[in-house]
């Protein structure tokens, strides 16, 4: 018998393995049109803090969001508060993350009588934190101890509803300073580098060009361990204060959004917190990488509305409407 197939049977390889490459690249397929495209939503304009760190890190979560693709959207307005409702808003279904800046928003929402942000939407982890630190002008207030018992001196904190005000506000009530509260993070730095304060509050990331040029020095960090940036700075809580501060940076999803897909966005961003890529590059900024998942960050979100409300009823910061 020669080599050759038998009538009706020459094409059945050939079928056979167009068969078997149709079972191969049908779960691929599956696989990759499993998440649809989503919208990046960054409630600030073009060139701001936070659109700049959200294209930062876009690129990083399509790394650890494999076949996630993402388009950036901004809406700015109401200090983040414009972005929260148009997540809020969405149908069920849609595929919309949000950025969210942490604790400022929250007081926004307290400015402005509205509900708790983290109520309208459902966040999904935060991922960078930026501690609260403590500086001074060299030359100046050389330690932490030295400030506190320098009673009645000034003390620069950021905008009210910064972590650095939050933090600033509290260690100026317990030490008897006198709080000055400056328009921004840069004029507050401006201030305590050029000694018109004695001191300051002002997150890492606001703070650490200045300290590497030796135009500012550390007191004190007020989180729970050293950073790893300034492994040296010791903590408040090291100091006897017990005084933790940071903006954190993170997302959130719409309140109907897939509970599937939710999930799978919160493995990545915890996958995302360990890539030593992030680190490096975060490093650079004065940030660090941090992940608090839905449950603990919800909760801290919670903690921080409630002190801010209780402040906005008993001091608050900006004139009441009426």
């Amino acid at each position: 018998m020669s080599g050759a197939a038998a009538p009706g049977m020459r094409g059945a390889p050939r079928r056979g393995l167009l068969a078997l490459a149709a079972c191969c690249v049908a779960p691929a397929l599956a696989r990759a049109e499993r998440h649809p495209p989503a919208v990046l939503l960054v409630p600030a304009p073009v060139g701001s803090n936070t659109d700049r760190w959200a294209r930062f890190v876009a690129p990083f979560l399509e790394r650890h969001w494999p076949r996630q693709k993402l388009s950036l959207r901004n809406l700015p307005g109401r200090g983040g508060l414009a972005g929260v409702a148009e997540l809020a808003q969405q149908p069920a279904g849609a595929r919309m993350i949000g950025v969210l800046t942490t604790p400022v928003l929250l007081a926004r929402a307290v400015e402005a009588n509205l509900p708790p942000p983290m109520d309208l939407v459902a966040p999904l982890g935060a991922l960078i934190e930026e501690p609260v630190v403590l500086v001074a002008a060299p030359g100046g207030v050389a330690n932490l101890e030295a400030l506190r018992a320098a009673t009645g001196v000034s003390f620069g904190t950021p905008p009210p509803g910064t972590a650095g005000h939050m933090a600033g506000m509290r260690l100026a009530e317990s030490a008897g300073l006198a709080p000055l509260v400056f328009p921004s993070a840069a004029a507050v730095r401006q201030a305590a580098a050029g000694g018109h304060v004695a001191a300051a509050a002002l997150t890492l990331a606001d703070a650490i060009q200045y300290l590497r040029e030796n135009r500012l020095v550390a007191l004190g960090i007020a989180a729970s361990r050293r950073s790893p940036l300034l492994p040296e700075l010791p903590t408040l809580r090291e100091a006897g204060l017990e005084l933790l501060g940071a903006t954190r940076r993170g997302f959130a999803v719409p309140p109907d959004a897939p509970a599937a897909w939710r999930d799978w966005l919160v493995a990545g961003l915890e996958a995302l917190a360990a890539d030593p890529d992030l680190a490096a590059q975060c490093a650079e900024s004065g940030q660090v990488p941090r992940f608090l998942g839905p449950g603990p960050w919800s909760a801290l979100l919670r903690r921080q509305d409630e002190a801010l409300r209780r402040r906005w009823r008993e001091e608050p910061w900006l004139p009441r409407r009426t």
